[in-house]
């Protein structure tokens, strides 16, 4: 069983990765046109999750993915012209969302009043609540970032002949 102790490590490591689940569903309909982004964000955000669970031994490694991460990330940029996807819905979401569980588990504000196992039962279904939320965020994201690409790379339209 987790201790209310680890909670801010076991939620910000959840919120780094859900914002990578996001950011990889958004980015789905691009992967052809930008190769480097998936392993990047893996690398990222392993690295991430490891510096938030044990930022003095296993964080150490979790720097050197994150930086071998930024720099594949920084090596593959896709060309500037290619649109990308909205990303501050689920950001804010999984930020927030992951403060709302955080707030749940430590028993602030009125969240207070609640006995330790209603607030544990809570927080998961505040956690669980906010994952739904934000992957519904970050498909549609994905949706409308299709319809974005097909729009920008459609073929010009050509002019009928004349009857």
């Amino acid at each position: 069983m987790l201790s209310a102790d680890d909670a801010a490590q076991i939620v910000g490591a959840g919120v780094v990765a859900l914002v990578t689940v996001c950011l990889t569903i958004a980015w789905i309909p691009a992967r052809g046109r930008y190769p480097g982004g998936l392993p990047s964000r893996v690398f990222i955000s392993v690295g991430l999750v490891a510096i938030i669970w044990e930022p003095a031994g296993l964080g150490v490694i979790g720097l050197v993915l994150a930086a071998m991460g930024l720099a594949v990330w920084w090596s593959g940029q896709p060309e500037p012209e290619l649109p990308r996807p909205r990303r501050v819905g689920f950001v804010v979401s999984s930020l927030f969302f992951g403060a709302l569980t955080y707030a749940v588990i430590r028993g602030w504000w009125v969240f207070g009043a609640m006995s330790e196992e209603v607030r544990l039962i809570a927080s998961v279904f505040a956690a669980g609540t906010g994952l739904l939320g934000t992957l519904a965020i970050a498909d549609r994201a994905r949706v409308t970032y299709r319809d974005a690409l097909r729009r920008h790379f459609r073929p010009p339209p050509t002019a009928a002949p004349p009857p």
